[in-house]
């Protein structure tokens, strides 16, 4: 149990390397009910729990002035899969003073801990089911280059 990890790591103060019990033991866990179009298997349905993506990258001191929300819009968040499944969310998705967006490391699927597969990262806002990465090993934060 606890044996798959995935790291936090770029434009943050602590780089932490963290596994699915540690997921589940220092974060609330929120819950997903989601419908999401599949590519492969057609329409799937899910209830995930887990804690918000936002409150674990925070933990690690993003490199960005909280205070201005200008910086903060910035920044994107570059989440991968063992598979090496990658894709791509904006910081202002996530962020409260903008999207807001649910998006969570899921810990649990549809009752079943993911400590020996690895959290996934769930976007309960999404139609389509490609941003729903499995087994996640890293999340990089990248500031976009700012003008002049």
């Amino acid at each position: 149990m606890g044996t798959s990890r995935l790291v936090v790591v770029g434009a943050v103060d602590r780089p932490v390397r963290l596994s699915v019990a540690d997921l589940r033991r220092r974060w609330p866990a929120r819950e997903a009910a989601v419908t999401f179009e599949c590519a492969t298997s057609g329409s799937r349905r899910h209830t995930f729990r887990g804690p918000l993506l936002r409150e674990v990258v925070v933990t690690a001191g993003p490199g960005f002035d909280a205070a201005r929300r200008k910086d903060r819009s910035r920044f994107l968040l570059e989440v991968t899969g063992e598979d090496g499944h990658t894709t791509v969310l904006s910081w202002a998705e996530i962020d409260e003073d903008f999207g807001n967006a649910p998006v969570l490391l899921a810990t649990e699927l549809d009752g079943l801990e993911l400590d020996s597969l690895g959290s996934q990262l769930v976007v309960p806002t999404d139609h389509c089911g490609a941003r729903y990465i499995s087994g996640i090993t890293r999340i990089r934060l990248t500031a976009a280059a700012s003008p002049g």
